[in-house]
């Protein structure tokens, strides 16, 4: 599976939505280096995914596709609420064009979509499982508030998760506000969190790995994807940067004594190596051999 959080973040006055991930596939093997957090064509929201990634993939990029080939949900004009309903009803769609022995297993995946509705005048999150009894998915909204066991004076409003990971972390963000080890509002305690199990080698975590991914939505109506720095190095969409790369990314860092996480107002790209570029050599078309 794997650990998807999305969470509305108190920044003074105003807000933002955060969703994060690990990088981990599964399905024969673990592999570390891969995106779980995709834009839909649309600059008011985030799409990500939990589960077997051969059922999941084909589902995320139809809905990139079901995006574009309409002006008005690229326009907004079909708010994000509207659109989180049409999401249903395509990833069905595409649900019942499978065919062949494999098309009667479960669907072991889950999605989480989460953005700006102007319409509503707030952040929103939605949750697409599966009903085995209606063999669908079904889409639904988080609360306003957070989860009860989450619940306290200045911690924040919505936060959802998918993933077995994502349940576990809720579980142990809310034992060490119980405990008092962690206090105030969410901020990004739930990164933090995330972040310490791709790090945890134990067989609970072992769904878990990878980078962490990090993007996040305004009340602008933008999306904001951002490199990656912790202890383990640069990581851009749950994949290592190559040191010729040169980001348009801001980058969100980890201070290790603390933990804490960190971007600066306006940071400068992130630079390539010049030298690392003049290693790069053009591929040679077949027509010159």
């Amino acid at each position: 599976m794997t650990s998807v959080v999305a969470w509305e973040r108190q920044v003074g006055p105003l807000s933002e939505m955060i969703v994060v991930s690990d990088s981990r596939l599964g399905g024969g093997e673990r592999w570390d280096a891969c995106a779980k957090i995709f834009d839909v064509g649309r600059d008011d929201a985030l799409l990500a995914f939990a589960g077997n990634t051969w059922r999941a993939l084909p589902l995320v990029f139809q809905a990139v596709a079901t995006t574009r080939s309409y002006n008005g949900s690229a326009l907004r004009t079909l708010d994000l609420h509207q659109f989180a309903r049409h999401l249903e009803s395509v990833l069905n769609a595409v649900l019942d064009e499978a065919k062949g022995p494999a098309a009667l297993e479960v669907p072991e995946c889950e999605f989480l979509l989460a953005g700006w509705s102007w319409r509503l005048n707030g952040f929103r999150i939605y949750r697409y499982t599966f009903d085995k009894d209606n063999w669908r998915f079904s889409g639904n909204g988080t609360p306003g508030r957070l989860p009860p066991a989450l619940r306290g004076h200045g911690r924040g409003t919505r936060f959802a998760t998918i993933g077995d990971g994502g349940r576990r972390l809720q579980g142990a963000l809310a034992r060490d506000y119980n405990k008092g080890l962690i206090s105030g509002a969410l901020d990004y305690h739930p990164l933090e969190y995330l972040y310490r199990q791709t790090q945890d080698s134990s067989r609970n975590e072992e769904s878990v790995g990878g980078p962490v991914q990090v993007s996040k939505v305004y009340r602008s109506i933008r999306v904001e994807h951002f490199a990656v720095r912790t202890a383990n190095g640069l990581s851009v969409s749950g994949r290592p940067v190559l040191p010729y790369e040169h980001l348009d990314l801001r980058a969100i860092e980890r201070r290790d004594d603390s933990g804490e996480w960190f971007t600066e107002a306006s940071a400068p790209q992130i630079p390539a190596a010049r030298a690392a570029l003049e290693t790069l050599e053009p591929i040679m078309d077949s027509d010159n051999d």
